[in-house]
């Protein structure tokens, strides 16, 4: 069988973080939207179910926030800028899950937008690294089926 090589790039370190859901509905809008808007040209990825959920649902799932701490806190080491952008997004079905067990006194979207401004607290205080971080929602439009735009969250 004949040998195909690929390209590997220098190692350089990633111009930011970038944590996102594993949704495969999403990949190339997330993609598109952190090459074309956010001008970041050598991404790092960590791609979980839910994004940041496991900042929620701590008390359920306190393995799976420290795995997600540890994971930023060592790729920002690495990184040649320490920027971590958090995204998460409608419709997500993790989140609908969660969402069930720990908070039915909110939305779901609300309850997202909570979970990133927690995640943002969160890994200011324990992550050494981690002081340029933005989070966004990757949003989904009745009047543009098939399409998602991002909404920065402050």
């Amino acid at each position: 069988m004949e040998k195909i090589f690929y390209p590997l790039l220098e190692a350089s370190g990633a111009d930011a973080i970038i944590v996102h859901c594993s949704d495969p509905r999403f990949q190339e809008a997330f993609k598109s939207f952190v090459k074309n808007e956010l001008k970041i040209q050598h991404p790092a990825y960590i791609v979980v179910p839910g994004s940041v959920s496991s900042v929620g649902a701590e008390l359920f799932a306190p393995k799976h926030l420290k795995t997600l701490k540890d994971q930023i806190e060592f790729m920002l080491k690495h990184a040649k800028q320490p920027r971590l952008i958090i995204i998460n997004h409608d419709d997500c079905q993790m989140y609908g899950k969660i969402h069930n067990l720990v908070c039915k006194k909110i939305s779901i979207s609300e309850h997202q937008i909570n979970d990133l401004k927690k995640a943002v607290e969160l890994f200011k205080k324990y992550v050494p690294a981690a002081n340029n971080i933005e989070i966004f929602m990757a949003r989904l439009d009745q009047s543009q089926p098939k399409k998602v735009f991002f909404e920065k969250i402050v």
